[in-house]
């Protein structure tokens, strides 16, 4: 008995000292932040056949949760590719945009933060003949880090529409400046 009273001493006793440990570990600074990008995308599978590698643009907002390492973070992106291949013309874009969550592997006051991030959104993918409005699905990594003054964030992530018939995937590289910190 008195064995188990001691092990659950001990545990609470770790547990309260571990919440100041976090406290420090998420400074005040850590608020609502917004971001702006640009990059390649790489266009995947019979995407991937059909057309080459294009261009994307993407914006963010993101959010701690709880004063703890997770974030929400919204998305848009935009991305554009060309045809390719003989007598092909015209190109495909896709509008999109995602709610994920987002993990930091570091402390807000590192200079590299790595982090992953996975989520669900919703995308536009037009084609040039057809349009589709469906359910996609964004997974991911990436780093933020201090340039001089400024945030930046250099990121990648696989993103799949579900498509009729299909899914179109694409993986977009995307660099860009983070603002808020």
């Amino acid at each position: 008995m008195k064995r188990t009273s001691l092990s659950a001493f001990v545990g609470l006793a770790a547990l309260c000292a571990a919440m100041p440990l976090q406290a420090q570990l998420m400074p005040a600074s850590e608020t609502f932040r917004f971001g702006l990008g640009v990059g390649a995308t790489q266009p995947l599978g019979d995407y991937g056949d059909f057309d080459k590698m294009g261009i994307n643009l993407l914006g963010i907002f993101e959010m701690p949760l709880s004063g703890s390492p997770l974030y929400l973070r919204i998305d848009g992106i935009y991305s554009s590719t060309a045809h390719e291949g003989t007598g092909a013309s015209g190109s495909t874009s896709i509008l999109g945009g995602n709610a994920s969550v987002l993990y930091h592997f570091s402390a807000p006051n590192a200079q590299a933060r790595p982090y992953a991030l996975g989520g669900l959104g919703i995308f536009n993918v037009d084609g040039g003949t057809d349009s589709q409005t469906k359910i996609g699905l964004g997974l991911g990594g990436g780093v933020t880090f201090g340039i001089g003054g400024l945030n930046a964030f250099a990121e990648a992530r696989y993103i799949s529409v579900k498509t009729d018939g299909a899914s179109t995937s694409f993986i977009p590289i995307t660099v860009g400046l983070l603002f808020g910190y």
